[in-house]
């Protein structure tokens, strides 16, 4: 009894044994393809940010040169009379083409570009209202601003002159304008001295009211036919391609023109290229500078297409 009960129990602790074994078995196995249908996410923390890529901005396409010298050169040498020529891109800030820059010209009705700046500059500042009338004119001070311009009003002109103080005037176009050699009483300048009041009215740094900006370049662009035509010089030699910003002033004397001045802000609008021009000249029929201005527009578009 004693021997079987003891065969008995080392029988039954093998049993327990095995099945812990197979249990260890089952537990491994079953870890083991679990580990295999999930491996584990391979993380890698080395790897580098996505590269962010920034598109530098196009560059603007360089301005063109013009080369207007050789037109001044052969109108110079072919026009018989005084004369002088400044033409200066507005865009590159520098001249294109020049000739007797530093002689002194009688201004004519020239002189009027000084007195209607300081005056536009006066109803931009509020020295002066637009409701006001300008002198025994019975127009508005703007009215007569205008005028001035587009029609080269001398009365209107003359009476603004009066009310800024003629003295006043020069103090101003001396110092704030930069010219100190321009005495405006005098009426005389050089196409040099005439450039820069014209680079003034196409800056105008000091009038940034927009019904004054408007109305100051619409006087320049659109005027009227009268006695005479005052775009009859330069602006008409120019196409309808090119808008011509135009003041002009003369004197003729019944049989010719002892002073003709064209002072003009040339805007190819479809190039987007600007110039002034001023031209000044003694005993030149205008027609001589209409076909200047002709031949400076041929000049344009000849460089212009053959670069482009």
């Amino acid at each position: 009894m004693v021997h079987q009960s003891t065969s008995k129990r080392k029988t039954i602790i093998t049993i327990i044994f095995l099945m812990f074994l197979l249990a260890l078995v089952v537990a491994f196995t079953t870890f083991a393809i679990l580990k295999l249908l999930n491996p584990p996410v391979k993380t890698d923390d080395t790897t580098e940010p996505e590269e962010i890529i920034i598109e530098e901005p196009e560059e603007p396409e360089p301005i063109q040169e013009i080369n207007f010298q050789p037109i001044v050169d052969d109108w110079v040498n072919t026009v018989d009379g005084n004369k002088g020529i400044m033409i200066y891109d507005l865009d590159l800030g520098k001249i294109a083409g020049a000739y007797n820059t530093e002689a002194k010209f009688q201004t004519a009705s020239l002189y009027k570009l000084f007195v209607v700046y300081e005056g536009y500059r006066r109803l931009q500042n509020g020295t002066w209202s637009r409701d006001d009338v300008a002198g025994w004119t019975r127009k508005t001070i703007p009215e007569c601003l205008d005028l001035a311009i587009r029609e080269s009003n001398s009365p209107c002109a003359e009476t603004l002159w009066n009310m800024i103080g003629h003295d006043e005037l020069n103090w101003i176009v001396q110092n704030d304008f930069g010219l100190p050699d321009v005495y405006v009483n005098g009426l005389s300048a050089t196409t040099t001295e005439i450039m820069f009041i014209m680079k003034r009215f196409y800056e105008h740094p000091d009038i940034t009211d927009e019904d004054l900006v408007a109305q100051m370049e619409d006087s320049f662009l659109n005027q009227p036919i009268t006695t005479y035509d005052w775009r009859q010089g330069l602006p008409s030699g120019f196409s309808d391609r090119v808008n011509v910003y135009n003041k002009v002033g003369w004197n003729f004397n019944g049989s010719y023109w002892t002073i003709y001045d064209d002072a003009s802000i040339l805007d190819f609008v479809n190039e987007e290229r600007h110039f002034i021009v001023v031209i000044m000249t003694n005993n030149i029929h205008f027609r001589l500078i209409k076909q200047f201005g002709t031949d400076l527009e041929s000049s344009f578009y000849h460089q212009y297409v053959l670069k482009n």
